[in-house]
């Protein structure tokens, strides 16, 4: 089947073709076969009407746990560390069809909000039942999915050695068949083992071609890890508001992609200049949402916020040394445009599929989304700084429209809303506080 999306401003995230006002996209099944000036001899099966809108590519999440969308507003008033004793402890109470659940209305709700693409950092696996619902659930809900497949040794259940879990991380992988889902390893918190076992850990994805992902919250963690030759461009830190500059560079030489989830760490305490920092440095950065017990799955509020909060960085920095914030060569540190391409390109790299996604390029699968336009900022502008969920009018994944006119298509709400009833029910009535 043809889509032909008419008459939009394509944002194409591509340098060669660039942005292409009043453009054509056109997509033979799961392909993108040409962006460019509008033809109005072009024919297809579907023609979508993109005027007014803006065409780009779908946004990728590099940092999520769907998992607590079962516990949504859990964590909202938490503060500091009070999140690791408040919410991580339910985990034990999580039955398989409580991941699914996460996972199909999460990603649901990525869908509806311009997401096509998520890591899905899944620490929430006592048993292989709950890796397999997980990944069901990122199928069922027409997203591209990562799973994240969590190697840490909670929760308990059925895995007595860190080895039962290598093992069990292999049948995932040979066992998935489906294109639009895929496998990288959350490699465990470098707080709860040793350096060896990190080691092993890397060695085994690295064995099985996977990519990985991992939190970086306590200092020293990253030095550590480059000392023992474990970075790499197949790696993805996540948050890093404590590593040094020279930390930094360490991750960028080696071609790793950090990802940052502003709401969160700021939210919890956190310090927040780790985005500007590496951006000065030369390490890509890619976006997440990270937790929906604290904060929505809403990835253009973390670019705005992150992009915001920079920029509000480098004014304190230039009030500090007396100058009054004119516009100059690194100042401000972010574009618009380069917020996005976090978001698009640079996220699709650091998840391995940048020869898939990420931008609209001719011969990539067409993940893309159409934005309401309107106003009278740059495109990219306006995409990060007027534009919400709402906003979001149209969402295909691989060729298939999953979002038209603001609709979700292919997924029945009311039955991902009864299981999330069914699954919160469940947990809670393990915790009576929260009755």
């Amino acid at each position: 089947m043809t889509i032909l999306i008419r008459g939009g401003h394509l944002l194409t995230m591509d340098d060669a073709i660039g942005d292409v006002p009043g453009g054509d996209l056109l997509i033979d099944g799961s392909t993108i076969v040409s962006a460019g000036p509008s033809n109005p001899g072009a024919q297809a099966d579907e023609v979508i009407d993109a005027t007014g809108m803006i065409v780009l590519p779908g946004f990728v999440d590099t940092h999520i746990h769907l998992w607590q969308t079962v516990l949504r507003g859990l964590a909202s008033e938490l503060w500091h560390g009070e999140y690791f004793t408040s919410v991580l402890p339910y985990r034990s109470r999580f039955r398989p069809e409580d991941v699914y659940a996460g996972g199909l209305a999460g990603g649901r709700e990525l869908l509806g909000n311009g997401v096509t693409t998520a890591l899905d950092f899944c620490h929430c696996i006592a048993t292989p039942r709950h890796s397999d619902m997980a990944v069901a659930g990122l199928i069922d809900s027409g997203i591209r999915g990562v799973h994240g497949y969590s190697l840490r040794d909670k929760p308990p259940g059925h895995f007595t050695s860190h080895d039962q879990r290598l093992a069990d991380a292999v049948r995932v992988q040979e066992g998935l068949g489906h294109d639009r889902v895929s496998l990288m390893l959350a490699l465990s918190d470098l707080e709860t083992v040793d350096l060896a076992t990190s080691a092993k850990e890397v060695a085994f994805a690295r064995e099985r071609g996977l990519g990985m992902t991992i939190h970086s919250n306590y200092a020293g963690q990253i030095t550590a890890m480059h000392e023992a030759g474990l970075l790499g461009p197949d790696l993805v830190p996540v948050h890093g508001n404590v590593v040094t500059d020279d930390e930094i560079r360490m991750l960028a030489d080696a071609d790793a992609t950090l990802s940052s989830t502003p709401a969160v760490e700021i939210g919890l305490g956190s310090s927040f200049s780790i985005v500007r920092r590496a951006v000065k440095l030369g390490l890509r950065v890619g976006w997440g949402c990270d937790i929906v017990t604290y904060t929505d799955a809403d990835l253009l509020g973390q670019m705005r916020l992150g992009y915001q909060l920079t920029c509000y960085l480098d004014s304190e920095e230039e009030r500090s040394q007396g100058r009054d914030g004119r516009r100059r060569p690194g100042i401000p540190t972010l574009t618009a445009r380069e917020v996005l391409r976090m978001a698009t390109v640079y996220g699709a790299r650091a998840l391995g599929l940048s020869a898939r996604i990420g931008s609209l390029t001719p011969g990539k699968e067409a993940d893309v989304i159409l934005v309401k336009g309107g106003s009278l900022a740059d495109p990219a502008a306006h995409v990060l700084m007027q534009c919400n969920g709402r906003d979001v009018d149209t969402v295909l994944v691989a060729g298939e429209v999953r979002k038209r006119a603001g609709q979700h298509v292919g997924l029945d709400p009311e039955r991902s809303g009864a299981l999330i009833d069914a699954a919160r029910a469940h947990v809670l009535a393990e915790f009576p506080s929260h009755d």
